[in-house]
């Protein structure tokens, strides 16, 4: 697993200012690489084996759409907090009250998946998928609150 976290972490963090100036063309195109490896990924790690794989491949797919919205959306809070050089209180307060629910959705996203996907293919291949979502998604965030400033620092 420690694989993957590198994998995702070189994607990620090629180069951080990225999440400061970019269009949505390159948005699209690094969710798309980022997409091609997570999916590697999951391939590597699930065990298929005598369940439907197209059923898994198809709310996959449905998982990806929506976590792709929620993907856009934490890079432009990222843009936003990476582009001020002060913070205020009240800015402060403004982010978070995106932060938390984004946070909060991505992890309702990865459970509603799981339900579905233990009951379209099995509970084993549904955990597995749970895992890998949850150790890739805690891996990007220790990444890149490793490589932000911490918010007393922006003062």
């Amino acid at each position: 697993m420690k694989k993957i976290i590198l994998i995702i972490t070189a994607i990620l963090f090629t180069n951080l200012s990225f999440a400061q100036d970019y269009s949505i063309e390159e948005v699209e195109i690094f969710q798309n690489l980022f997409g091609a490896e997570k999916k590697a990924i999951i391939e590597g790690n699930i065990d298929l084996t005598g369940v439907d794989a197209n059923a898994f491949w198809g709310l996959y797919q449905e998982y990806e759409t929506f976590r792709k919205e929620i993907g856009k959306k934490k890079l432009e809070l990222l843009k936003q907090y990476t582009t001020k050089s002060n913070i205020s209180n009240d800015q402060v307060e403004s982010l978070m009250k995106t932060a938390i629910p984004l946070r909060k959705s991505e992890d309702s996203l990865i459970e509603k998946y799981y339900k579905k996907l233990k009951k379209s293919t099995s509970p084993i291949v549904a955990a597995q998928f749970y895992q890998i979502e949850h150790y890739i998604s805690d891996g990007m965030r220790f990444a890149i609150l490793n490589n932000i400033e911490f918010i007393q620092d922006k003062k």
